[in-house]
């Protein structure tokens, strides 16, 4: 993938789409909360209705500043597709926004408000770690940039909506963070973006200059490398959740999560965990990330990969997580542009095998915020392309 010139369109945010189930939204209004990670003078919104089975039509859809909670600014900026203020995404389909002029800062927060005219919304992502809100009154009759009072409800994940694209006032490239729950932040404590990708955000906006990147979260709770099955994963965060909707495999979504990310230059790879929990061999996670390295060559500048995490396998389960992350940090070397050791921040001194208490959120596999933290500075920043121009 070519540099971005300036002025031109990188990511600014992401959520990997999975398979809902039904919220009974048909009717009501959405204000859903995304944290930006680049500065701009412009904007699109991707939406999908990706697993959609039937068509779904969005009307008044809004973009404006959060303040708080559902509280937003008195400038709402409506969004066009095609020059209309309706749109219907097919069955299967994403859809992109046309481009709307709004200043946008990276790390500000921005509410996307529409009314889920008809239709229902059976494409979202489940693990936000950030609360949205929606209307109580069905149908929803008013235009959805109104009062702050006609959405009393809440979700804590996002629906419909996929991705903001901004464009860069200056030359800025994007580093996209591809994994499982670890990655999606499960765990980290609600509303204060204390995933490790936004850490990493952080890191690079303190670097500064050239090394400042936009950071893409792609991470997706419970997904797997290898298998679209994930039969052995019917609990996620003590919530029983039906195995469909745990995503594609890795090595499956990966055409739609990072191919198509604008202006992203880098990959970080941490992702291995669930494969090992479902039992899958040490060496059939390794081909698989070969195989994804390989094809991420066609976009990407630069491929790092990352060891898995301690904590919640068995013991034979954990002699192969040692068995691939001796192969990251080893042989896969030779085939990464450089690999980073998250595994040893965070275990716990009497067994290497657990998180350490400090960095535990409390389930033994997913880290607190300091945990989040610990892994992202694992990451050596001055490893990545920063947003020179090639």
């Amino acid at each position: 993938m070519s540099a971005n010139s300036p002025q031109s369109w990188v990511a600014g945010w992401y959520a990997a789409p999975q398979r809902m189930l039904s919220a009974g939204l048909a009717g009501r209004g959405l204000r859903q909360l995304v944290h930006l990670k680049a500065s701009g003078q412009a904007i699109r919104l991707r939406l999908s209705n990706r697993y959609g089975n039937e068509p779904v039509t969005l009307a008044d859809v809004f973009v404006a500043r959060s303040i708080h909670g559902p509280m937003v600014s008195n400038h709402s900026v409506p969004l066009m597709f095609s020059g209309q203020t309706n749109v219907v995404l097919d069955a299967g389909a994403d859809v992109t926004s046309d481009p709307v002029s709004m200043d946008v800062e990276a790390f500000s927060v921005l509410a996307i408000s529409f009314r889920l005219e008809k239709g229902d919304a059976l494409t979202g992502h489940m693990v936000s770690s950030q609360t949205s809100y929606i209307s109580s009154m069905e149908p929803f009759q008013f235009p959805a940039e109104l009062s702050s009072m006609e959405y009393p409800l809440s979700t804590s994940s996002w629906w419909l909506i996929t991705g903001i694209d901004v464009l860069a006032s200056t030359h800025l490239n994007a580093v996209v963070a591809f994994g499982s729950s670890t990655t999606d932040g499960a765990g980290s404590t609600p509303n204060t973006n204390g995933r490790w990708p936004d850490y990493l955000a952080r890191r690079l906006k303190e670097a500064g200059g050239s090394q400042y990147m936009a950071v893409i979260n792609a991470g997706l709770s419970g997904n797997q490398l290898t298998s679209s099955d994930n039969q052995n994963f019917s609990q996620l965060g003590g919530v029983r959740i039906p195995e469909f909707m745990l995503g594609e495999a890795g090595l499956v979504r990966y055409e739609w999560d990072l191919a198509s990310q604008s202006g992203a230059t880098d990959l970080i790879l941490h992702i291995g965990s669930n494969d090992l929990r479902a039992g899958v061999n040490a060496a059939s996670i390794i081909d698989g990330l070969k195989q994804i390295i390989q094809n991420a060559r066609m976009h990407y500048r630069k491929v790092f990969g990352t060891t898995i995490l301690p904590g919640g396998y068995t013991k034979e389960q954990n002699e192969q997580r040692k068995i691939v992350n001796d192969w990251v940090s080893g042989e896969g070397n030779q085939l990464f542009d450089a690999t980073f050791d998250m595994a040893s921040t965070l275990p716990a001194q009497t067994d290497e095998a657990k998180l350490d208490p400090a960095y535990d959120s409390g389930d033994g596999i997913h880290p607190n915020n300091n945990g989040y933290e610990r892994m992202a500075n694992a990451i050596d920043i001055a490893k990545l392309s920063g947003s020179d121009p090639v």
